[in-house]
């Protein structure tokens, strides 16, 4: 995160926890004064780009060139170091008869490189007085953060089933990598089942890289409900919008489930027709392995989207989402989808309502945890506007897994009718807000001086320092 927004986020909200934070009223559908409606609108501009700025537990991720000078490598280095693969768990569609499988990786290049080392990649991470459990974690999580991609690489893969290699013996030939080692295409595969209600999980490999090289594709049924889900304080407990602790969850804590929310998945993956399991994150691809290892030691099988290595600035990252959601809708036409998210993923509050515009017969529910309501650590206010043309019995904001236990989603049932809602499709949530419902209204009007000022004292302070 720039030393910019960190100044606006941490000075903004130190100065309004001074804010009486009694109940703000209802705002007025009266049209504000042209004066007022320009502070309103830089308002929401400081309240945007903060959140923007924590998409991630890692704000604004080094580029390339930055961790290369950290890690102090030269071009001779890494000429001596053999390829790595990474294969990140994807998933399969049948048309035309065939399966279609989707590679989507990444090629790059590991040195040797101390803890310490890497430790200093990630900013503002404090790794002082850890305990042995904690500097093991800090070990495990880092080590693949050093990972320099390889350029414009050619990989083959195998793909097998039940043990047995469908692929031809020389492999599948897949398409060069882009410039800065990722790829990701669909691949028709033969012999593979072509009659079943259920997923299926076929097992991939890249043939002559170092390291396992190994990944996973869902054969997902044409037909079916997918769950499509956020996983950074929707189904792991990170506090995002506590920037060093969730640095601190991150990377040197073991990680916690929100309460309740494996059971809810092991529900919906017994009971929802046809069910498939898609995880989406913005963090970034070079951690691929420590979310693997977490998702499916917990979490039903499924397949996982990643940030993209050649995506830094936080403006990008709603695009990114974007695009994955359209890929996977684009990719099961006829499949109904779940979207689980939360309110402190200011790309999600986006996102979702714009794919559900865009395929409206294919939503069966859109889901968002309300952090901002059950924990008091989330002082950044987010917005529901995008959510103002939607059926409002097809999304529903919660607060805990409990919520969402008995919704019979195949039948329609969005929205649990004993939890109050409160949307008022504006700003929310924040340092003020009314705790009698699930969302709580910000009274704009009452901090926006405060805020219009820290931002100014946040560009003037950024201005001096560099």
């Amino acid at each position: 995160m720039s030393k910019y927004l960190s100044f606006v986020l941490l000075g903004g909200l130190s100065i309004l926890t001074h804010v009486n934070a009694s109940p703000a009223p209802a705002p007025s559908p009266a049209p504000a004064p042209q004066a007022l409606s320009s502070l309103s609108s830089a308002f929401s501009s400081a309240t945007g780009a903060v959140a923007s700025a924590l998409p991630t537990v890692i704000g604004a991720w080094p580029s390339l060139d930055d961790i290369e000078k950290k890690l102090d490598l030269s071009d001779n280095d890494l000429s001596n170091i053999s390829v790595s693969g990474l294969l990140i768990p994807s998933y399969a569609n049948f048309t035309n008869k065939v399966w279609n499988l989707r590679f989507y990786g990444l090629a790059y290049k590991l040195p040797n490189i101390s803890t310490s080392d890497l430790d200093s990649i990630i900013n503002d991470l404090k790794t002082d007085n850890l305990n042995q459990t904690q500097q093991s974690l800090l070990q495990n999580r880092t080590q693949d953060l050093a990972s320099i991609p390889v350029p414009h690489a050619n990989f083959t893969v195998m793909v097998s089933a039940n043990g047995s290699t469908v692929s031809n013996s020389s492999g599948i030939q897949l398409t060069t990598a882009d410039e800065v080692g990722e790829f990701d295409q669909f691949v028709p595969v033969e012999g593979l089942n072509k009659n079943f209600t259920s997923t299926e999980v076929v097992t991939t490999g890249i043939l002559d890289v170092t390291g396992p090289g190994n990944g996973t594709v869902i054969l997902v049924p044409t037909n079916g409900i997918s769950v499509v889900s956020d996983i950074d304080d929707v189904m792991r407990i990170t506090k995002v919008y506590v920037p060093n602790q969730g640095l601190f969850n991150s990377f040197v804590q073991p990680y916690v489930n929100v309460p309740g929310i494996p059971e809810l998945f092991e529900k919906w993956h017994k009971t929802l027709p046809g069910a498939a399991f898609h995880y989406d994150t913005t963090t970034p691809v070079e951690l691929t392995r420590t979310y693997v290892d977490y998702l499916f030691s917990n979490f039903p099988v499924g397949s996982l989207e990643m940030r993209p290595i050649n995506i830094s600035d936080p403006t990008q990252i709603l695009e990114a989402r974007q695009n994955s959601l359209l890929k996977l809708f684009q990719t099961f036409p006829q499949r109904q989808f779940v979207l689980v998210g939360d309110t402190s993923s200011s790309t999600l509050l986006s996102a979702y309502p714009q794919i559900a515009q865009q395929f409206p017969n294919q939503i069966a529910c859109i889901f968002i945890r309300n952090t901002s309501a059950t924990d008091s650590d989330d002082k950044i206010p987010f917005s529901t506007k995008e959510f103002q043309s939607l059926d409002k019995n097809r999304y529903f904001f919660y607060t805990t897994a409990e919520d969402l236990m008995d919704l019979d989603i195949p039948s329609g049932q969005c929205v649990n009718q004993s939890i109050p809602q409160n949307v008022t499709f504006g700003e929310q949530g924040g340092i003020i807000g009314n705790n009698s419902g699930v969302c709580r209204n910000i009274g704009v009007e009452r901090v926006l001086w405060t805020w219009v000022v820290t931002v100014f004292l946040g560009l003037a302070l950024y201005s001096f320092v560099v």
